[in-house]
């Protein structure tokens, strides 16, 4: 995010573990009325979303996966379906097993996030694929800083 800030874009961090957000109970309403009528930090969480030109999501792999929590923001999002066609989305995978199993499970929460990127009609810039086995340790990572300065590239063109 500093390296974004220093080439001119506003940047927020949003922790979706520090929120609170309850799981989509499969209600359909936001199909009619573009809105959620669960009460909870995802109000907040959409405004920023329909104001951002990018959108970055991280997530560690969990399973093959992203998170659960990960998981349970983007069913979230479907009030969202259909506002927010040709913003600009990039994904950012941190896993925690490394070699050639590691880059396999990565590959497949990227490829999850390139088909929800097409659900939305977002325009996939790009992701940040990380081996760590601890996401606060990828950072210290060879050449990470080249690679997401490459994202970056992506994301602000």
């Amino acid at each position: 995010m500093a390296a974004a800030q220093k080439r001119g874009a506003e940047t927020e961090l949003v922790t979706l573990k520090d929120k609170n957000i309850k799981i989509c109970d499969g209600c359909l309403a936001c199909e009619k009325t573009s809105t959620c009528h669960i009460k909870d930090d995802m109000q907040e969480i959409y405004s920023k979303i329909l104001s951002a030109d990018a959108v970055v999501l991280g997530s560690p792999t969990y399973f093959d996966a992203p998170t659960s929590l990960a998981m349970g923001f983007i069913d979230r999002t479907m009030p969202l379906y259909g506002r927010i066609k040709g913003k600009r989305f990039a994904s950012i995978v941190v896993g925690q097993v490394l070699g050639d199993e590691g880059a396999a499970s990565r590959g497949k929460v990227e490829n999850y996030f390139k088909i929800i990127a097409d659900t939305f009609g977002l325009n996939y810039t790009g992701s940040l694929s990380v081996a760590a086995r601890n996401p606060n340790d990828a950072s210290k990572i060879p050449h990470i800083e080249k690679r997401c300065q490459e994202l970056i590239t992506k994301i602000l063109k």
